[in-house]
């Protein structure tokens, strides 16, 4: 009985594994071509900003991570704002603008994009202007205190105006942010060109043909003057004096070229922009608040200005 029973174990074990073999539950067999695999790339950063000169430096991550794939190639949209060089992968800012960097993997048949803004480098050392206005702020980025990877500065029309410089008064560290213009609304005139000073020796040169004319016309007038029944000498023009006058208010605003008009400033204060650039992250960001140029203080110890980065 003992035997016959161990026999039947036996034969229900034996089908159990012929019933398990038949199951194709599980497959070793794995297709080595990466193209049948799901794989992802992604790169690490989406945006980047960077100053003009500098190497950008695209890293590319794989899923699944045990994806090992070297044949990566990297195109720039734009080569003369992103350059890359085809032999040693070097990626660098080489002017100023906006361009799209693609990233591809042949043989795994996946690709990614990022994008590249190149930025004027912003002046290390500030500029002397006669007017500033000037702010003793807190300053943070997205509700976090500034770290040694990020740079702070003030904008007028685009044009970087100051730098932010980290102090510390009586135990109260601030931000100090000084920002110039040549007059109280924060304009500043274009600076003098060759052309310029060619046009200005143009000036000086008519101005002396111009001298040499009134000579001529005050010699004419003299010849012209007559004599009344009183024996008093009038000239034939007796406004030639107020036209001489209003002349020199002529700015040539009806010429068709406008050459010779003089830069007119704003009547108004302009509104100054706030940024901060992260070296580390390139990233940048602007401040919630756009105060206007006015020449004035703001901020104190005991109530620091407030600028917060988004």
């Amino acid at each position: 009985m003992r035997k016959i029973s161990k026999i039947l174990r036996l034969l229900c074990c034996s089908a159990l594994l012929v019933q398990i073999a038949s199951c194709e539950l599980i497959d070793f067999d794995v297709d080595s071509d990466l193209s049948q695999i799901a794989a992802q790339m992604k790169l690490n950063f989406d945006t980047a900003y960077v100053y003009q000169g500098y190497i950008v430096h695209v890293t590319p991550s794989f899923e699944p991570d045990s994806l090992n794939i070297s044949d990566v190639y990297i195109t720039s949209s734009d080569s003369t704002v992103v350059s890359v060089n085809m032999l040693t992968g070097q990626i660098q800012a080489v002017g100023v603008g906006w361009a799209t960097l693609y990233v591809e993997s042949v043989s795994a048949q996946i690709e990614d994009s990022c994008y590249v803004c190149v930025m004027e480098p912003w002046p290390t050392a500030a500029s002397t202007y006669p007017y500033e206005t000037i702010f003793y702020a807190d300053v943070t980025v997205k509700g976090e205190p500034l770290n040694a990877n990020m740079v702070v500065a003030a904008f007028i029309n685009g044009e970087c105006r100051g730098l932010g410089e980290t102090q510390t008064f009586h135990g109260i560290d601030l931000m100090q942010l000084r920002v110039g213009g040549e007059d109280l609304f924060g304009n500043v005139y274009p600076p003098k060109t060759s052309q310029d000073d060619d046009e200005e020796e143009g000036e000086d040169e008519d101005d002396e043909d111009d001298e040499g004319e009134d000579k001529d016309n005050d010699q004419n007038e003299d010849d012209n003057t007559v004599t009344n029944d009183n024996g008093n000498g009038n000239t034939n023009d007796e406004d030639d004096d107020d036209d001489d006058i209003w002349s020199i208010f002529d700015d040539d605003d009806n010429d068709d070229d406008n050459q010779g008009d003089v830069f007119v400033p704003s009547d108004k204060p302009l509104p100054i922009t706030f940024r901060c650039y992260d070296k580390k992250k390139l990233k940048l960001y602007e401040a919630t608040v756009t105060p206007d140029f006015d020449g004035g203080t703001h901020g104190t110890l005991s109530k620091l200005y407030k600028i917060n980065f988004k």
